[in-house]
C-alpha cells in the first residue's frame, strides 16, 4: 500500500527500468528506450600502461593489473553486493564483483565511464570497501583469489587507483586478518585505516574466544604500518560490530545476549587505536547496541534496544568515552536491522543514521517503516516521526552461503540531512521504490520514484555533495536472472541517467 503521505499524483514511475514521467524526467544520452536499460555506447577508452605495482616493507611483491574491462559486465546481478561511492564533480565509483577480478568504473554526469574506466581490479573477487580520496585517487579493498589461504575470506587486497584509472605506485598491499570484523575502514586524508581481528583461541566446552585486534595504516605510497595489539576476550563468538571513525580510531560494540532469552542483555563499546586500546573505554550500555554511527566531529553515536519489548534509545559519546549531548529517551521503536545466522542476532538494532551536524535518524522497518528523526541535541524534530507502511527493500546477499545473512537495503543520507529510504514495491503490478524525506519530516515534491517492473527494486543508493542519488536498481529477465542499473535521481526527482552495470 501507498504512503498516505506521498499521493498517487506525486509518483515518478520508472520503467521498464526507468521510462519517467515526461514531464519531469529527461533522458540521458545513453538511454535505450526499447529495452528500458541502459547501455554505455561507445566501449571506453583504454587507460595508459599501469605505472609500476609491488611489495611495499610489510606487503610481497604482487603482479601488475591490467586495465581493460566493459559496461555492461555480463551475468547475473542476483545474489551479489555490487558497491558505489560518490566521486569528484558529479561521478559515481561503482564496483562489481566477478571471480575473474571485479570491474571497477567511474561514471561522468552522464553515466558514461570517464576515459581510462572501466577497469578490471585483477586476483580480486567480490570487494568490502571503496573509498574515494579527496585528491581524486580512489581505494578498493577486495577479497584475493590467489592468497595463500583462497578459501579464508579473512585474507584480502587493498588497491590504489587514480583518476584515470592508473594504480598507483606501491599498489596494491596484501592486508592481514580481517575476521571476523570483515570489511571496516576508513580513509582519514590520504591515509587508508584498516581494522583487522585475529582469533587466537576458542574454548570448546564455553565458546569464549579470545582475540587480538589491531588497525594497518597504509599511506599513500603503499607503505604499511601496523598498530598496536590489543588482547581481549569474549564469551562467545562473533557477536560484534565495528566501525572506524574520522579520527582514525575503531569503535565497536560487543553484544552480550545473557544465559537464556529472559535474561538481561547487555553491551560494550570499545575502542582501538594505533597506539592501543582507547583510554576511557570500554563502556558498559544496557540492552543490545548497533554498529557505532559518527557525526563530522568524530562523535560516536549509538542505537540500543532494551527489554523484552526491545524499544529504541540513542546515545552519543566522544572520543575520551564520555557521555554527551544528542543522546535519547525511549523512542517508542524497535530499530530493527539486519538478521546474521547468529542466534539473536536479529534482536540487535540498526545504527542510526548521522548527518555532518550530528542531526540522527532511528529506522524501524517491521511493520512497514517508521523513522524517528533527532535534532543534534537529542530531541524528537517537528513533523517526525515518518511512517510509511511500505517496508525496506528485500534481501540479496549470499543465497548460497551457509550461513546466509538477510540484509535490507541500507537508507541513506544526503545534503541538508536529507534522508532517502529504500522501500518494497507497493502491489504486485509494480516495482520498488525509492522515497526523499526532508527535515520536516514529509515527502519530498516529485517523490517517491518508483520502479515501473514487477520484481524490479532498489538495493542500495548514496548522495553525492550535490544532492543528486544515485540508486543501484534491479530487474528481473528472463531465465531467471537480473539485471542491474545505476540511476542518477536529482534533488526534485528527475531521473537524470540509467546506466546499465549488469546484463545477462
Amino acid at each position: 500500500m501507498r504512503s498516505s503521505l506521498v499521493p498517487a499524483s506525486t509518483t515518478i514511475v520508472v520503467g521498464l527500468l526507468v521510462v519517467a514521467c515526461a514531464s519531469t524526467t529527461t533522458a540521458s544520452p545513453n538511454t535505450t528506450p526499447a529495452s528500458g536499460r541502459a547501455s554505455t555506447g561507445a566501449s571506453p577508452t583504454p587507460s595508459p600502461t599501469a605505472g609500476p605495482t609491488g611489495a611495499t616493507t610489510a606487503s610481497p611483491t604482487l603482479p601488475p593489473l591490467p586495465a581493460t574491462a566493459s559496461l555492461p559486465v555480463r551475468g547475473s546481478a542476483g545474489g551479489i553486493g555490487v558497491l558505489t561511492a560518490p566521486g569528484p564533480g558529479g561521478t559515481v565509483y561503482v564496483a562489481i564483483p566477478r571471480p575473474d577480478g571485479s570491474v571497477l568504473a567511474l561514471l561522468d554526469r552522464s553515466g558514461r565511464p570517464r576515459p581510462g574506466w572501466p577497469i578490471t581490479v585483477e586476483d580480486s573477487t567480490a570487494c568490502g570497501l571503496l573509498l574515494p580520496v579527496d585528491d581524486g585517487s580512489v581505494r578498493i579493498v577486495c577479497h584475493g583469489t590467489d592468497l595463500p589461504q583462497p578459501d579464508d575470506p579473512s585474507q584480502v587486497r587493498a588497491f590504489a587507483f587514480d583518476a584515470g584509472g592508473v594504480p598507483l605506485a606501491g599498489w596494491p598491499v596484501l592486508l592481514p586478518f580481517g575476521w571476523p570484523a570483515g570489511f571496516v575502514g576508513y580513509m582519514v586524508g590520504d591515509e587508508l585505516m584498516h581494522f583487522s581481528e585475529q582469533r587466537l583461541t576458542v574454548d570448546p566446552d564455553s565458546g569464549a574466544v579470545s582475540y587480538e585486534a589491531w588497525l594497518t595504516s597504509v599511506a599513500a605510497g603503499g607503505t604499511i604500518g601496523s598498530g598496536a595489539r590489543v588482547a581481549r576476550d569474549e564469551t562467545a563468538c562473533c557477536a560484534e560490530r565495528w566501525a572506524v571513525g574520522p579520527d582514525g580510531v575503531a569503535y565497536g560494540t560487543v553484544q552480550n545476549y545473557g544465559d537464556s532469552p529472559e535474561a538481561p542483555k547487555s553491551s560494550e563499546l570499545l575502542a582501538v587505536g594505533f597506539a592501543g586500546a582507547g583510554a576511557g573505554f570500554p563502556i558498559a550500555i544496557d540492552g543490545l547496541a548497533s554498529e557505532p554511527s559518527f557525526d563530522a566531529a568524530g562523535r560516536i553515536h549509538i542505537t540500543a534496544n532494551d527489554g523484552p519489548d526491545r524499544r529504541a534509545r540513542t546515545l552519543v559519546f566522544d572520543t575520551n568515552g564520555q557521555a554527551v549531548l544528542g543522546g535519547s529517551d525511549e523512542l517508542g521503536i524497535s530499530a530493527s536491522d539486519e538478521c546474521s545466522a547468529i542466534e539473536g542476532s536479529c534482536e540487535v538494532p540498526a545504527a542510526p543514521l548521522v548527518g555532518p551536524d550530528g542531526t540522527a535518524f532511528v529506522i524501524d522497518n517491521f511493520p512497514g517503516t517508521t523513522v524517528v528523526g533527532l535534532s543534534p541535541s537529542g530531541q524528537v524534530m517537528a513533523g517526525w516521526p515518518y511512517r510509511t507502511q511500505r517496508g525496506p527493500s528485500g534481501s540479496y546477499c549470499c543465497p548460497d552461503d551457509t550461513d546466509p545473512v538477510v540484509n535490507w537495503a541500507s537508507p541513506a543520507i544526503g545534503r541538508d540531512n536529507v534522508l532517502f529510504l529504500l522501500h518494497a514495491a507497493a502491489t504486485e503490478s509494480v516495482g520498488g521504490s525509492i522515497v526523499a524525506v526532508g527535515l520536516d519530516g514529509r515527502v519530498r515534491p516529485g517523490w517517491p520514484v518508483e520502479l515501473k517492473r514487477p520484481g524490479a527494486q532498489f538495493w542500495s543508493a548514496v548522495v553525492g555533495s550535490d544532492g543528486t542519488a544515485y540508486a543501484v536498481a534491479i530487474e528481473p529477465e528472463s531465465g531467471d536472472t537480473s539485471s542491474a542499473s545505476i540511476l542518477a535521481i536529482a534533488p526534485d526527482s528527475t531521473v537524470r541517467y540509467t546506466t546499465t552495470i549488469i546484463d545477462p
